[in-house]
């Protein structure tokens, strides 16, 4: 590291004039710039120029010397000072409400040093481990090992101005002021520094005395105290006098106030522990082994206490005690699990208990009023007494878990109160009545209170500093705050510097009708909520604290020209600011006030009911004894974050009801839900990255605010922005009732693939930019919906679908590869600009042959590829149109900025084709619609006439399934059964006309026999699901049947069959090709079929079996509306009474086994429409249109096999398909089962 180098006048406590005195103060109280463990610490001038850079080691922490400079804690119960300092006997450690610490022997040295002991264990603060260098000759000139010398103190003070005058500012023990410390000249027991021109220089001066000088070790990379300064050489000199601490008499001191250690044997049964108070002695005996103990002897207060000494238990076990044990100053540390508990009420009290690593410490001894129990160790305290403990708690380090039973009344308490300092602790509660809460006080740097799953009430939080810690690490609680006072007329304000953590709900509910605020500037990171009712809560970051001097040492600097020095430890409009982080599950607010204020962080789910939410306020509070106890001094005032860094930030959701505000002045990242409220957007880093939602709730961005939405946004309101503000919808869907745009330089940005309806109005210059985002893809499109009243505003549209409804009206319009469409509302769109711009863009205008949507241009029209598409009404097209005008620009413009290509749009079977000319007259130009060219639709044709023959189509699927079973009766002279047949199959068509189908049956028949021959009747129940499409049209029909039928067979060979069956169909089909959306209808169909045949038998049981059929029906008629580019459509086909023959040959042979017989049959059929089927009645805007439906015919080909595989079953399988028809089956597969009775 570089070295402090910088030739200025400089000593303190003689304090160098050239550096702001205030630098002095913060840097001896670890204040301001001089946080512990801050590196690289810039040093200024009173010009703000940075002279130089301490750099050489992080701050020191100065917490180990005493709050007046004297004494040093290098052990939990000592300090390091000088003796010949006789006026001392407290020291305090912390703030000033901390723990007082009376010296109870001074443990002189021969030199100019001494080592007190303390009555308790210092809680608040962690000792500084002393030099181990030692003392050898020139030790401490090593500047490798020591590369920089601290020290702090209370000296008498005095600045010293450039000319070497010296002016005091106060006497010794007023406050404390440090700095950089020289090498020594010479170091051995006693350690020499001369004070030379080098920044924030110090001297030591009279009460500086016994003030301790801190060394950086580098080769153990830490801070230690290397010795306490006894001397100076006068006000004019330059020479402090140090001595080093002598490490080893330390040491031995504290073994000397030390019992012999307690080598217990856990199971070997109970360590009785018996007490003589007048004595002062007592002794611990396990079986045949024996500890003696000095505890307190006499009365001289508190030198007596130090006859107490110190014991050390190892080995574990059970102790009870006998007497009641006065131990003095000396303490307890545990080294391993013990059980301390009284033999009946027995109390003690002492220096206090240490449990090291990681052992437990079950306490069941009640203590004693007025006096505290201290607690230091990483291990954990169990306080498990009975009834009511009157003394208290002060713990520094470790877990105390505060168990306490009820005694046979039922009352309880762990301790009176509860002191939780240093940072590191954590005191766990096992119910809610182990101490008033009211009574529990985080003092110096906190720590951490676990109500552990107890819910609590506070009427005060006594919290320091932020590190007060509130958690739970149980089941769910809550923490009920409740600061109201019984005189309502009394203005109530209470801040928390601490933390709530964990699985914990804090609810703060307020007297209506009285002030009363509460205010968070520590932090918050909770599972649970916080509610507000009633009152005003503030969440803020915290103003850095620093050192505080009287008004009369800032008059006297002030008048010797340094203006640093401050009077109070935080202000309003200081810079130096410490940002917060909050974070809770909700934030519930009922009639409350809510301020987030600058330097906090807020992460959660505001829901607010009849309330005020600031997001970014102006308005908190400070702490005017802030970084001086527990007593807090609020203040109420304003302090604007005017960097960016220190503004507040809010993340999560906002739900706002029942005439709420929300105001919104800083960043936001988040959604907001809003009903019967309003939000106002002041900031300009306010982004809606979730769906919102506004209901009779009006959004205001305040002038310069710049609000950008990400995720959706919508409103039955009016949406307003103010001048030079900026609105941003980006990726989402966005409505709302009005997007007003207020005042000169407002900006709408549209972004690419959004979604916007809703009317835009901007009556000053304002600018519309939509599909500009930055991160837009190509052919990624925006939609607008709505009308443009920006008669001074410009626009700019990118692939934008833009659906335009009435009149719009604006300045400049620049369209890049976008569509203006006007709705088709009855009454004619308008578009009147001043300059308009297009490339590749279309504009779809909608006519009735009289009048039309038109685009007016008053200066200027430029661009290229651009397309005019005219939809016209019925009206328009079936009759004589006369010329309207489309466009209308000045008579310059260029004839190809719109490319007149002919569009052609389909109607029913109809396409139309707008004829546009050109034409010129007097200043303007004009885009003209002449009239129409209307052409028959050939695709359409086909497609009309294919999805209206699928009824016919039907009906020949059914009929070809019809009489499958008397063949299967023929050829298998069955005997009375039921069966069960599925059949598949394809065909097609021309036009690109598909189809395909599965068809099941089942049915049951008996047999009847009569002289000559056998009748067989019976019954059928089908279900048919057909698929059909072709060129632009598709659907399915389900049809559900059931059918009687009747075969006789004679014994001449001759048959006779007859069938008769009622089919419903249930329809599904859609026809793009004609515009005609999806339908969904019933239909009809009955079945009459005769068949007669004779079977000629052939030698080796093979048969030939010529056959002719014929089959009459009934066909529901159908019929469709629908509208398509304006035009009514309706399609319609009559009910039919098809007749079809059927006549042909089929052949068969039978094989038979011992078990098995099988039938092979074949067949040819030539199937024929006897009547014309219906013809298809279309009607368009061009009239009607008949097509024709001609007979068809077709050749059957069919190959099969019928076997018995058991005696009373058989199955069947064919294959057929057909062929020269203008439909045919391309393959069929028929499988068959029967099981006869």
């Amino acid at each position: 590291m570089t070295g402090l180098v910088c030739p200025l006048s400089s000593e303190a406590s003689v304090s160098v004039h050239s550096i702001p005195y205030q630098t002095y103060r913060d840097f001896a109280e670890n204040k301001g710039l001089f946080k512990p463990g801050a590196e690289n610490i810039p040093l200024y001038d009173k010009n703000g120029s940075i002279v130089t850079t301490l750099n050489k080691a992080p701050m020191i922490d100065f917490s180990s010397t005493d709050t007046n400079g004297i004494g040093t804690l290098v052990a939990p119960q000592y300090i390091v000072s000088v003796k010949h300092n006789v006026g001392y006997k407290q020291v305090k450690f912390g703030y000033s409400d901390d723990t007082t610490y009376n010296l109870v022997e001074r443990n002189n040295h021969e030199w100019d040093f001494h080592r007190p002991r303390l009555n308790k264990i210092v809680t608040e603060i962690v000792p500084l481990d002393m030099t181990s260098a030692g003392i050898e000759n020139g030790t401490y000139q090593n500047t490798e090992r020591f590369p920089v010398f601290y020290r702090v103190g209370t000296g008498t003070q005095y600045v010293k101005d450039e000319s070497g005058k010296l002016t005091q500012l106060a006497g010794g023990y007023s406050y404390k002021t440090g700095g950089i410390v020289n090498p020594p000249y010479t170091s051995s027991w006693r350690f020499f520094t001369i004070t030379t021109d080098t920044p924030l220089s110090t001297y030591g001066t009279p009460g500086d005395s016994g003030s301790p000088l801190f060394g950086w070790d580098a080769q153990q990379n830490k801070w230690v105290v290397v010795g306490v300064l006894n001397s100076y050489a006068g006000l004019s000199g330059k020479t402090n006098y140090y001595t080093v601490i002598p490490v080893g008499d330390v040491v031995e001191t504290m073994k000397l106030n030390a019992d012999a250690p307690i080598h217990s044997q856990k199971n070997e049964g109970d360590i009785h522990w018996t007490y003589d108070d007048k004595t002062g002695v007592g002794a611990l005996t396990q079986g045949a082994a024996s500890w003696s103990m000095h505890g307190n002897q006499g009365a001289t207060w508190p030198a007596s206490l130090n006859s107490g000494k110190d014991l050390i238990f190892q080995g574990g076990g059970s102790v009870v005690l006998e007497n009641t044990v006065d131990q003095g100053a000396g303490t307890l540390t545990f080294d391993d699990d013990y059980i301390i508990k009284p033999l009946d009420s027995q109390t003690w009290k002492g220096g206090g208990i240490i449990v090291n690593g990681d052992h437990t410490v079950d306490w069941q001894v009640n203590g004693v009023q007025g006096d505290n129990l201290h607690k230091l160790g990483t291990g954990t305290l169990k306080v498990n007494g009975t009834g009511i403990n009157p003394g208290g708690l002060n713990v520094g380090e470790g877990t105390v878990v505060l168990a306490q039973r009820p005694d046979i009344d039922g009352n309880v308490q762990a301790f009176n109160n509860v002191s939780i300092v240093s940072g590191r602790p954590t005191v766990v509660l096992s119910d809610d009545k182990q101490v008033n809460p009211d009574n529990i006080k985080w003092g110096y740097r906190g720590g951490k209170l676990d109500i552990n799953g107890n819910s609590l009430t506070f009427h005060q939080l006594n919290g320091a500093d932020d590190g007060a810690i509130l958690t739970n690490r149980g089941k769910q609680a809550s923490v009920n705050l409740d600061f109201n006072k019984a005189d309502a007329t009394t203005a109530v304000a209470n801040i928390w510097h601490g933390h709530f953590t964990g699985n914990v709900d804090v609810k703060n509910t307020v007297t209506p009708g009285t002030q009363n605020d509460f205010v968070m500037d520590g932090g918050m990171n909770t599972q649970g909520s916080f509610t507000q009712q009633n009152g005003r809560l503030f969440v803020q970051g915290h103003p850095v604290i620093h050192a505080v001097s009287t008004q009369a040492v800032a008059d006297k600097l002030k008048a010797l020209g340094d203006n640093s020095v401050l009077t109070q430890p935080v202000s309003f409009t200081q810079s130096d600011w410490e940002t917060r982080q909050f974070s809770m599950k909700q934030l519930d607010l009922y009639n409350a006030d809510f301020s987030l204020a600058r330097n906090a962080s807020l992460n959660t789910n505001i829901n607010a009911d009849h309330s005020t939410v600031t997001l970014g306020s102006e308005n908190l509070f400070i702490d005017l004894n802030d970084g001086n106890g527990v007593k807090t001094t609020p203040s109420f005032g304003q302090s604007q974050a005017t960097n960016d860094a220190d503004q507040s930030r809010f993340t999560g959701r906002v739900q706002l009801k029942n005439g709420s505000t929300l105001n919104i002045n800083e960043h936001f990242s988040g959604g907001i839900d809003s009903a019967d409220s309003s939000v106002t957007v002041a900031s300009s880093d306010a982004v809606l990255s979730q769906f919102s939602r506004f209901s009779h709730s009006p959004l205001s961005l305040a002038d310069g605010a710049k609000l950008t939405a990400t995720s959706g946004l919508v409103s039955d309101s009016e949406v307003t922005a103010g001048t030079g503000s900026t609105l941003s919808l980006l990726t989402g869907a966005y409505s709302a009732e009005r997007w007003r745009l207020d005042g000169q330089g407002t900006t709408l940005n549209v972004g690419a693939g959004s979604v916007i309806t809703g009317n835009i109005k901007a009556d000053d210059a304002a600018s519309l930019n939509v599909g500009t985002a930055e991160d837009a893809r190509e052919n990624l499109f925006t939609a607008y919906g709505g009308n443009l009243s920006a008669p001074l505003a410009g626009a700019v549209m990118t692939n934008t679908l833009w659906q335009a409804d009435g009149q719009s009206v604006v300045k400049s319009l620049d369209l890049k590869g976008s569509q203006v469409r006007f709705g088709n509302t009855g009454a004619a769109g308008s578009l009147t600009v001043d300059t308009l711009t297009a490339s590749n863009s279309q504009f779809i205008m909608n006519t009735d042959g009289k009048t039309a949507d038109t685009v007016t241009v008053k200066q200027s029209l430029t661009g290229k590829n651009n397309a005019l598409v005219v939809v016209p009404s019925v009206a328009s097209v079936s009759k004589e149109t006369s010329p309207v005008a489309l466009v209308t620009a000045p008579k310059a413009t260029a004839a190809d900025v719109f490319t007149l290509k002919t569009v052609t749009q389909r109607a029913g079977v109809h396409t139309f084709t707008p004829q546009m000319g050109i034409v010129e007259s007097g200043n303007s130009k004009q885009w003209r619609l002449e009239g129409f060219d209307v052409q028959q639709d050939n695709a359409a044709v086909q497609a009309s006439k294919a999805i209206m023959n699928t009824g016919f189509k039907n009906f020949l699927t059914e009929m070809n399934n019809l009489n499958y079973r008397m063949g299967d009766l023929r050829n298998t002279h069955g005997e009375t059964g039921a069966w069960a047949r599925v059949f598949s199959g394809t065909g097609s068509a021309d036009a690109g006309y598909s189809d395909s189908w599965t068809h099941l049956q089942a049915g049951a028949d008996r047999k009847h026999a009569f002289d000559g021959g056998d009748l067989f009747t019976g019954v059928t129940a089908t279900f048919t699901h057909s698929n059909s499409h072709g060129d632009g049209w598709s659907g399915q029909t389900k049809s559900t049947g059931i059918g009687l039928y009747a075969s006789a067979m004679f014994d001449s060979g001759l048959y006779v069959d007859a069938i008769g069956k009622y089919v419903r169909h249930d329809n599904h089909y859609s026809a793009s090709e004609t515009g005609m959306p999806e339908q969904d209808y019933r239909s009809h169909s009955w079945y009459l079929g005769a068949e007669t045949g004779w079977r000629f038998s052939l030698p080796g049981e093979t048969f030939i079996q010529p056959q002719t059929e014929l089959v009459y029906g009934s066909v529901s008629g159908t019929r469709f509306d629908w509208q398509s580019a304006g035009s009514d459509i309706r399609m319609q086909r009559k009910q039919e009474n098809p007749l079809i023959g059927r006549t042909g040959v089929e052949s068969g042979k039978t094989f038979r086994g011992k078990d098995w017989e099988l039938t092979a049959l074949a067949g040819v059929h030539y199937q024929y429409d006897l009547f014309k089927p219906a013809e298809t009645v279309v009607h368009d805007f061009a009239g009607e249109t008949h097509i024709k439906n001609g007979k068809d015919s077709r050749v059957n080909f069919s190959l099969g096999v019928n076997a018995r595989i058991k005696e009373n079953t058989r199955i069947s399988l064919n294959i057929e398909r057909s062929a020269f028809g203008h439909y045919d089956i391309d393959k069929a597969i028929n499988a068959n089962i029967r099981y006869s009775f």
